[in-house]
């Protein structure tokens, strides 16, 4: 196996990829390499030389990604007749996401948490109420009004706040018993 800068016009996908992609996360794949196109040289495509034509076989929507961004060139590991039972076998090892993630070292990380939900943190799982926070009230905080019901939660930060918001935000677009919830942020409260 060798890493080669190949022309992206040269190398053709095998549509065989069973791994799809929604035009949403394509777009952010193209902004991710446009703002970093050094990152295709940690992940370079798998390519296979059959009869003189370059066959990607994984990282097809990395090429795909590099072409939407007028790369002229991209570099990959190129080898030459690989089975094809091989390159299926390839081609689903480079879509696997093995692991879990460690949640208290994601926080240590200096990134908002809009941007770890832009990198698709859907179904990111982090107690947000794992820190010590003020007791429960035992009473109601104010006498009832003529008004809508409301609720006060106080954070110990505002990392726990912000990815509130991003869970509360996902609750409200996906359950339609809620769509005339309306809420605002303010320092720590919501």
């Amino acid at each position: 196996m060798q890493l080669i800068e190949l022309k992206t016009s040269d190398i053709q996908t095998l549509e065989r990829n069973p791994r799809t992609i929604t035009d949403s996360e394509f777009q952010k794949l193209i902004q991710d390499i446009k703002q970093d196109p050094n990152f295709l040289l940690q992940r370079p495509p798998l390519v296979n030389l059959m009869g003189g034509v370059y066959y990607c076989y994984a990282g097809t929507q990395r090429l795909k990604a590099a072409k939407a961004n007028d790369q002229p060139y991209i570099h990959c590991f190129v080898e030459e007749d690989i089975p094809q039972h091989v390159m299926d076998e390839r081609m689903i090892k480079d879509n696997l996401h093995r692991g879990e993630w460690d949640e208290q070292k994601l926080l240590e990380f200096n990134i908002d948490l809009n941007i770890m939900s832009d990198f698709g943190f859907k179904d990111f799982e982090v107690s947000i109420f794992d820190t010590t926070i003020p007791s429960e009230p035992t009473d109601l905080t104010a006498p009832k009004k003529d008004a809508p019901p409301t609720l006060k939660l106080t954070f110990a930060d505002t990392r726990q706040m912000d990815y509130f918001e991003i869970k509360f935000k996902g609750l409200l677009q996906n359950d339609s018993k809620l769509t005339s919830v309306m809420y605002s942020v303010s320092q720590g409260e919501i």
